[in-house]
């Protein structure tokens, strides 16, 4: 992935801020990212700001943020937890569960100091009462700490647009798996990842090159026999999609249907459109599944940003409308849907 315009396909309401008090501890214990790990002796820190101006000068190395919030009601979507910015790299975990990775840690040592954390946290983590979040922080030099504001739960509007939510577990594999697109592939013995998220972030470090997405899926009565949208918000880098083993989209530099897929100084940005595609009404049947081939170039790779589902054609409209409204929209390519 490459530097390159931000194209927004997440339409964010905030929920919750989390700045202020946190629980905070030098060092590193793998029991400390546990919702019932009993942090109430640990010293307290406000964040945003470098642990060096609360008084851990000159320190460099790991340290934890804890910090407890209670939700009366579990939501009923994905939320993102938005950073400003973490000096130098971190890990973040919800209620005990991995969510994400930005920057390098020991013994590959790697800053993201001024990188915007954004983790979408499955509903699937949550749960009614008590939920801990717990920050795992390493610090090579200088400053250390989240840094940067704000810091803050945000829902994804579009998610609400979504007919059938298919974020959570899918099936994966690396390198390339013969006739994967087909229906009857038996994908049993291939390995789960959450999506959206990074390979890198899931287990799969470093690693470039070819990988494949398997989902199967019983749809809602409501919506057989219509034609419907496909949303597969962004991939890094290129796609080919299936649906039933039908070929119904992509984004490669052979198969743009649109210059607005290329980005403000011309390059191709595949790592930053949108994917929408859509699904004949003659391919859509009770029990589906849906078999997408990715192409990584370098750096990071996956179904990263959602959203991640199905929509009508009027919520798919209304979607539109709305990220348009949003400060940060450009025109972008919404892969095949004119064909």
């Amino acid at each position: 992935m490459a530097n390159g315009p931000k194209v927004n396909s997440q339409i964010l309401q905030e929920e919750q801020s989390l700045e202020g008090i946190w629980r905070f501890s030098i060092g590193d214990d793998e029991q400390w990212k546990e919702a019932h790990f009993d942090d109430s002796n640990w010293e307290t820190i406000r964040v945003p700001g470098a642990w060096e101006s609360r008084g851990y000068n000159d320190y460099n190395g790991f340290a934890w943020y804890r910090k407890t919030i209670r939700l009366d009601v579990v939501p009923q979507h994905d939320l993102i937890l938005r950073i400003g910015s973490i000096d130098d790299a971190d890990e973040v975990f919800v209620n005990g569960r991995f969510v994400g990775r930005t920057g390098g840690l020991p013994p590959h040592p790697q800053t993201e100091y001024n990188t915007q954390r954004n983790y979408t946290i499955p509903q699937s983590y949550w749960k009614s009462g008590n939920n801990t979040i717990a920050i795992r922080v390493y610090d090579l030099y200088n400053h250390g700490g989240i840094t940067g504001g704000p810091v803050t739960l945000y829902s994804n509007l579009a998610d609400n647009l979504l007919a059938l939510n298919l974020s959570g577990q899918w099936k994966f594999a690396v390198h390339n798996q013969n006739n994967a697109e087909q229906i009857n592939y038996n994908d049993e013995h291939w390995s789960s990842i959450e999506v959206p998220a990074k390979w890198e972030e899931a287990g799969w470090p470093d690693y470039d090159g070819v990988a494949w997405y398997r989902k199967s899926f019983a749809l809602p009565e409501h919506l057989l026999h219509q034609e419907l949208i496909l949303l597969l918000g962004k991939i890094d880098d290129e796609d080919k999609t299936w649906f039933n083993g039908t070929r119904i989209g992509g984004v490669s530099p052979g198969n743009l249907r649109s210059s607005l897929a290329r980005g403000i100084d011309g390059h191709y940005q595949a790592y930053s459109t949108l994917r929408a595609y859509k699904i004949p009404a003659s391919l859509v049947k009770k029990d589906n599944t849906i078999a997408i081939r990715v192409f990584d170039s370098g750096i990071d790779g996956g179904i990263y940003e959602g959203p991640v589902g199905i929509m009508t054609q009027d919520q798919f409209e209304r979607f539109k409308k709305m990220a348009k409204q949003e400060p940060d929209f450009i025109d972008t390519i919404w892969e095949w849907l004119n064909n």
